[in-house]
């Protein structure tokens, strides 16, 4: 009998527009995906009552719908960052990512935030035996980079959606992106701007956006919108100890306190990407004294803004 395998599954999405989770246009390729992790709950709530005569759960209701998933992937652009972050501008070669508000709307449908369909195929070959999933309405609730030395720079969206269409059709076929992922040597940290961090090791840039689900009682068991809340950004790095900047880290920006602006870039073959941080504060910082080995100091700092602006070939991250 014919058995799914991974080298057949694929994770791609859909661009949205009109009513929030209607999808629109043709799929779209999300970088070398590693892994997608949908993880629906259809909280089902089990009842007992007084008069069952035994001691086992008597009957179920149906709760709240809910739809999570998790993208692990190497990126070949920036798109969901821009997601992540709220409005993007398209201009020739590049695309600049601005936050937005909850009095912005970057869509139609009067959300903040872009909003998209996530793909899910595990494909057989054969119409009418595949297992697609479809989930609509889905909107980033985290988004994290991750730069490591020796390392393929990766990223990990979060995200929640609306609802799940499931079917076992043919899986149409999508462009392959070939430009080549972002690779350790890369990166490169600014603190403050203008002075390159050249003993870095390894390092996070994350974005949450805290979307709470809007469960109303209109006769459906799903959201009908996704709020964002606060918007938390944080950056942690771990860096081989040196004279030259060990010091300054720890005691005027951790200790004494004082505020810096921030650059983090990623600089690839075919594009790159620049993240602007201002108003940047230490929040964490620990300094260990091992026994033996290189001496690290790993910091965690809390950007007020951030501004991103990716630059590659492709025409438009907006709706194509």
């Amino acid at each position: 009998m014919t058995k799914f395998m991974t080298d057949q599954g694929r994770t791609c999405f859909l661009y949205e527009s009109g009513t929030y989770a209607s999808t629109s246009g043709a799929r779209q390729w999300i970088g070398l995906v590693q892994s997608h992790d949908a993880t629906p709950n259809m909280n089902v709530i089990p009842i007992r009552y007084q008069g069952s005569t035994d001691r086992n759960v008597d009957t179920f209701a149906d709760g709240v719908q809910e739809w999570n998933g998790t993208i692990n992937y190497f990126p070949q652009d920036w798109k969901f960052l821009g997601f992540a972050i709220g409005s993007i501008q398209d201009v020739t070669g590049s695309h600049i990512f601005t936050e937005t508000n909850s009095d912005n709307c970057v869509q139609i449908g009067s959300v903040p935030l872009y909003h998209f369909t996530i793909e899910d195929s595990k494909n057989t070959g054969t119409a009418g035996e595949n297992f697609i999933r479809t989930l609509i309405g889905g909107m980033v609730d985290s988004y994290q980079i991750t730069y490591t030395q020796g390392e393929l720079v990766s990223a990990e969206v979060g995200y929640i959606a609306q609802s799940e269409t499931f079917s076992s059709g043919a899986v149409t076929a999508l462009a392959e992106t070939t430009t080549k992922p972002y690779v350790f040597n890369n990166v490169r940290l600014d603190i403050p701007s203008g002075t390159q961090v050249d003993n870095l090791r390894e390092g996070t840039f994350r974005v949450n956006n805290n979307l709470e689900r809007g469960f109303y009682l209109n006769g459906s068991r799903v959201a009908k919108e996704l709020l964002p809340m606060n918007r938390e950004y944080e950056v942690t790095n771990t860096c081989v100890m040196q004279p030259g900047n060990a010091g300054s880290f720890y005691h005027n920006y951790y200790i004494i306190g004082s505020e810096f602006n921030a650059m983090l870039m990623f600089r690839g073959v075919a594009g790159s990407l620049t993240v602007i941080m201002s108003g940047c504060k230490m929040t964490d910082m620990t300094v260990p004294s091992p026994l033996e080995g290189v001496q690290e100091q790993s910091f965690t700092f809390t950007p007020q803004h951030c501004y991103p602006i990716a630059y590659d070939s492709i025409a438009k991250y907006n709706l194509l």
